[in-house]
């Protein structure tokens, strides 16, 4: 059987590296090319690095590059995002949605591709509220911001371009595997600082609120996995914790369980956040930004772009995911509170948000 060639954007961020390795120890890839703007670390150096941009048209490679490309490639991974909450739609789109495309043109005369993989976001379903299937449309309720928005656009950019899509929805990641340890600060690390420092006081929620989030071990498995399994394309997966989300309650409970262990939170005599609808919470944020302090306004902002997220409760339904790897991803539970842990416990990691 032949072996696949693979060509993977993204390989320097923190899936995209663990990706790459699982490509490279498979028995069925030969070759694995690697696209990145700035020069490759030793992580990668069974790979072979090629110098790019999604922004630039043709990605910036040379001819004669892209021709070896054209002759050699057989699989496509696009991990390569700009993944900020925060960023105006623009810029989401300059990269998620516009990069995506001008991946699809370049590929478009790859004649060898048999599996076109784009790594999106189990976001893409937006304010969509109860299970989201791992087959569903789009939703036409809108998203939390732009990111979401970007990479649902470039969903659908790669569903109409290509026979051999496969979709792949990791939940957010928060830690490398089941010890808990942090490679790489996010979103969810910074809101729990807020948290931890008092700064952000309400949680709008309801009492159905899940947090799925999962590991990079667990993301990078399901990825590789999807680019070199036969015969799944057209197929969507959600590399969730779905059944093993965590409820929000009882996430709330273990945190400040852990908080009450660290010196710093019980001399703070810090309170824990009141939980409230997503109308009170808007009525809070407009009041903070009109008379309150820099800092909390400042902490409020960073908050905006996901925390509200929690008043559109949803799960993930992973069936097709657990059948693509035999098993089911790591509940939320067993590393949560090892994650938590370091945070709280860890100065350096913290000042290095």
């Amino acid at each position: 059987m032949a072996k696949h060639c693979c060509f993977v954007t993204g390989a320097t961020g923190l899936v995209g590296r663990e990706v790459v390795a699982r490509l490279l120890a498979s028995p069925e890839v030969e070759r694995v090319y690697v696209l990145a703007r700035g020069a490759m670390n030793g992580s990668h150096h069974a790979a072979h690095p090629l110098q790019g941009d999604l922004r630039l048209d043709g990605l910036g490679i040379a001819p004669d590059v892209r021709a070896r490309l054209a002759r050699e490639v057989t699989t496509v991974v696009h991990l390569a995002a700009n993944t900020s909450f925060s960023q105006p739609l623009d810029e989401a789109r300059a990269t998620n949605t516009d990069g995506t495309r001008r991946l699809l043109e370049l590929s478009a005369d790859w004649t060898h591709v048999s599996r076109w993989v784009y790594v999106s976001t189990a976001f893409v379903a937006g304010l969509r509220t109860g299970t989201t299937l791992e087959n569903d449309s789009l939703p036409v309720s809108g998203w939390a911001n732009a990111y979401e928005q970007s990479k649902a656009e470039a969903e659908t950019l790669v569903r109409a371009a290509r026979p051999d899509w496969v979709i792949a929805r990791p939940a957010t990641i928060v830690c490398d595997d089941s010890s808990g340890r942090i490679s790489q600060m996010n979103a969810v690390h910074r809101a729990l600082r807020l948290y931890f420092g008092g700064l952000a006081p309400m949680l709008p929620c309801t009492d159905q609120s899940l947090v799925d989030v999962v590991t990079t071990e667990y993301s990078a498995r399901g990825i590789a996995r999807a680019a070199l399994a036969p015969d799944i394309a057209r197929h969507t997966f959600h590399f969730c914790a779905g059944a093993g989300a965590m409820p929000l309650g009882e996430l709330l409970d273990v945190t400040y369980d852990a908080f009450l262990r660290a010196p710093a939170w019980r001399r703070k005599g810090i309170v824990r956040p009141v939980r409230t609808d997503l109308g009170t919470y808007r009525l809070f944020e407009q009041a903070i930004h009109d008379v309150g302090s820099d800092r909390v306004r400042q902490a409020l902002r960073s908050l905006g772009h996901f925390v509200p997220h929690l008043a559109y409760p949803k799960r993930f339904a992973t069936d097709a995911a657990d059948a693509l790897l035999g098993d089911s991803a790591p509940p939320v539970a067993s590393f949560w509170t090892a994650m938590v842990n370091q945070l709280v416990g860890n100065v350096p990691v913290l000042e290095a948000a």
